[in-house]
């Protein structure tokens, strides 16, 4: 008699869940939607500023690109922070200049860099206040930043 009184039990709060003030769980959708021209401005962005960089670099490059995304200052969108240009010019100097030749093995690589960024949330962690970067070969002025790190060739800043 217990057993099937203990059935019955779990058939009411499995049928009936909120009869007995239990809520309803959310359903959980594991299928994260990312726009094509999203993944696109990412992966370029990242294949652009950090061919020849490791995981970690390129890494670090859609981070910053993230980080952009979320603060006040910049565009709301993916494409927006890429693309946008102010009064020195563009935002990532491949928007406005020559493009190197075209490499299909290393835009593939930043491609899966960007859809893991935007699927899975992936970043460089100690990044998470970077808004500025550039390559170590050039040596800006810049009064309004504060060096975080250097990661293969390129110098990360947050603002002061």
């Amino acid at each position: 008699m217990k057993k099937y009184l203990s059935l019955l039990i779990i058939a009411l709060l499995v049928l009936v869940p909120n009869s007995v003030g239990l809520k309803k769980l959310p359903e959980i959708n594991k299928t994260v939607s990312i726009s094509q021209e999203d993944l696109s401005c990412l992966a370029k962005n990242i294949y652009y500023e950090a061919p020849a960089e490791p995981y970690l670099g390129k890494l670090a490059v859609a981070t910053v690109t993230m980080n952009r995304v979320q603060h006040p200052r910049f565009p709301k969108t993916i494409c927006g922070v890429v693309y946008q240009r102010n009064s020195r010019g563009c935002q990532f100097s491949w928007t406005c200049g020559p493009k190197a030749k075209f490499n299909r093995k290393i835009y593939n690589e930043s491609l899966e860099i960007a859809r893991d960024v935007l699927t899975n949330n992936k970043k460089v962690v100690s990044l998470e206040n970077a808004l500025y970067f550039h390559n170590t070969s050039i040596q800006p002025k810049w009064t309004f930043a504060k060096r975080i790190v250097q990661i293969g060739n390129h110098i990360f800043y947050s603002t002061i």
